[in-house]
């Protein structure tokens, strides 16, 4: 029996997409990770796809169907089914991008940790769901679920139940080492980012013995129950000589993405700093990633332009590295919390004649010397003497 043409079937967003209307209007893929900015026709579009229409009765657009079905925003379904297709709104500037960090916490004890000593103050659950379900309602695109280890959190599964429906990217930020076949069982989210800091020597003397083994076959544990798997990497005295090597299983387990960044000099790296290295040293191995992050600039505007972390305590702030200086307690309205955060334009930046701008967006304001200061590992990566931009 020959399929019927879309025109004669009833057309219905996909389950992982959702409308967002932020700086401009998109349809978001939270599977793929992408962003699809439409004009006016094509929301109205989309908005009417609710599974009570047939394709028929709502264009004759091809093109513009079959690239929808295509890309896995839309299906075509023999018989109505409908279903809600809300248009969330987010904030100026928009909130994409949330860390939440539901516990510091961990089984580890990692030599660079930024976080220093555990503590024992956890995120309560039914203030995770609130605080997931407004970033969700505001038009918020990836939640990061972090820690500490997030594996650690006795409540996690409740969590990611509670959160399932959200049209979110879910991202599980962990050490690796507590995955299992087990747990990948109730893991339904749409990625795990797994830090591994070299081989197995690299990531040992940066994690403690015994460690590489279990965050191996917790990646491989994820990636046979088919959860995508991401990784994240600080260059350190211990890895140089290992990027080769984990690139090559970067590409074996088919990761979506590999972020590689500098260390930073704050929590236990301060009594450990025998293992920074010389920035025009690190900075050639940042070619070694690949994959989209969110922490970087955007629209003219420095690092953090759509993110914000919420502590283990309720407070929201810029990111993890900036936990003294709270914008308010999340749990009382994360968007009040939001649009107390200043966000720094490039114009502003002591650097902002560099010609390097445009490639490295004025790097990472903590790292800076100071919040307008140049970021001097940035600068290692193109070549640039901060020192030229000092007033």
């Amino acid at each position: 029996m020959a399929e019927l043409a879309w025109t004669d079937n009833y057309l219905r967003l996909s389950a992982p997409t959702a409308l967002k209307r932020l700086e401009q209007t998109f349809i978001y893929h939270r599977g793929h990770d992408e962003l699809y900015e439409l004009d006016a026709a094509g929301l109205a579009f989309l908005s009417r796809c609710d599974g009570s229409c047939l394709g028929s009765e709502l264009t004759d657009d091809d093109t513009f169907v079959q690239f929808c079905l295509n890309e896995g925003l839309l299906e075509a379904i023999a018989e109505p089914s409908p279903i809600s297709v809300p248009i969330a709104q987010g904030p100026t500037p928009s909130l994409r991008y949330l860390e939440l960090q539901l516990l510091h916490d961990c089984n580890l004890r990692c030599r660079h940790c930024y976080l220093g000593s555990p503590t024992p103050t956890r995120l309560k659950l039914t203030d995770a769901v609130a605080i997931s379900t407004e970033f969700a309602n505001k038009g918020g695109l990836k939640l990061m679920i972090s820690g500490g280890e997030p594996l650690l959190y006795s409540e996690l599964r409740s969590f990611i139940e509670q959160t399932e429906e959200l049209p979110i990217r879910r991202v599980l930020i962990s050490n690796g080492t507590l995955i299992e076949a087990e747990n990948c069982g109730w893991l339904a989210i749409d990625e795990i980012q797994v830090s591994l800091d070299g081989w197995r020597e690299g990531h040992n003397l940066m994690r403690g013995d015994g460690s590489f083994e279990q965050t191996l076959a917790g990646i491989k544990a994820a990636r046979r129950a088919g959860i995508p798997v991401s990784l994240a990497t600080m260059i350190h005295r211990g890895n140089l000589q290992e990027f080769e090597q984990m690139q090559r299983f970067a590409e074996e387990i088919d990761a979506i993405s590999w972020g590689v960044d500098f260390l930073c000099d704050v929590g236990n790296l301060t009594r450990n700093r025998s293992l920074n290295v010389p920035l025009e040293q690190a900075a050639p191995l940042l070619e070694y990633g690949f994959g989209g992050g969110y922490h970087g600039p955007s629209e003219g505007y420095a690092c953090g332009r759509h993110l914000l972390t919420v502590l283990p305590d309720g407070n929201a702030v810029k990111c993890g590295f900036y936990p003294d200086a709270s914008l308010g307690d999340a749990r009382d309205g994360l968007i009040d919390c939001w649009l107390k955060l200043e966000h720094i334009p490039l114009s502003a930046l002591e650097c902002h004649s560099c010609p390097a701008l445009t490639q490295c967006g004025g790097g990472c304001r903590f790292r800076a010397p100071h919040p307008l200061a140049p970021d001097p590992a940035m600068c290692a990566r193109y070549g640039i003497d901060p020192t030229r931009f000092h007033s």
